[in-house]
């Protein structure tokens, strides 16, 4: 997912709530641990990862989010060699490296549409997961049947999400429209939408962030990772240890299956 920079800017505003963090710290095996993030974005988890390991390295198809994550990385003054980001396709990637964990935080699986992506991006975590190593997907769970979705989502007008005071004492306020919907397999195309107002109540900016959010049920994503050749080894329905199949989310943590 390309992310302009128009919205990238807007981005860590919109996902600031969170409360992914502690989950992944929590699964770090060793301070020598080495991390692969993919889909690392603004580097909003992997900023918070990279003093409790040996080496992070975060893949992002767009350069502007990276530019966000550059930066920050830049102010943190971390160790030399602790942490680096590449641009690249998450579905289709190569390093002379493996990992002893290898996330894709807030729901990166949900971004790719195709069947082929899909197999890509599990073929790439095979090819970069070291023995022993540990990999976590996560998605929204779904909370109705695929024929109540399309129906709740076909009849959405857009909606308000919430708003935040910036610094300069602007307000920015976000709202989501559904743009479109996929039946076969089920992908909701919805537009994030991002609108500052000066103090005086004016429009001074609005950035709009298209995505794609593919629907995975319980036993599709679980038989997605053994289809791959992985083994389950835990899972949740949330990142405070709800039920798998009771919580708002779908956690997953998988190793090799031999």
């Amino acid at each position: 997912m390309n992310i302009r920079e128009d919205a990238a800017k807007y981005y860590d505003l919109q996902n600031n709530a969170t409360d992914d963090v502690p989950f992944y710290k929590a699964r770090i095996c060793s301070p020598q641990a080495r991390i692969l993030e993919l889909g690392c974005g603004t580097g909003r988890v992997m900023l918070q990862l990279a003093d409790q390991c040996g080496f992070i390295h975060g893949i992002d198809a767009s350069p502007a989010m990276l530019d966000v994550c550059r930066d920050k990385l830049n102010r943190a003054e971390l160790p030399p060699g602790r942490a680096a980001i590449s641009e690249g396709d998450i579905t289709n990637f190569q390093m002379d490296a493996r990992f002893d964990l290898i996330i894709a935080p807030f729901r990166v699986l949900q971004n790719l549409e195709t069947d082929v992506e899909v197999k890509g991006f599990m073929d790439g975590i095979a090819r970069h997961l070291a023995q022993g190593g540990k990999a976590i997907l996560n998605t929204f769970r779904p909370n109705r049947s695929p024929e109540e979705l399309i129906h709740t989502w076909c009849n959405r007008d857009e909606h308000f999400d919430g708003e935040s005071e910036l610094p300069d004492g602007s307000r920015l306020v976000r709202c989501t429209r559904y743009a479109r919907l996929q039946s076969n397999p089920l992908i909701l195309f919805p537009e994030l939408i991002y609108r500052r107002y000066s103090a005086a109540g004016a429009l001074e900016d609005e950035a709009v962030l298209k995505i794609a959010m593919r629907c995975w049920y319980p036993d599709a994503l679980e038989k997605l990772v053994t289809d791959s050749g992985f083994r389950t080894i835990g899972r949740w329905g949330g990142y405070r240890g709800e039920s798998w199949n009771e919580g708002p989310e779908l956690v997953i943590e998988f190793t090799q299956a031999s």
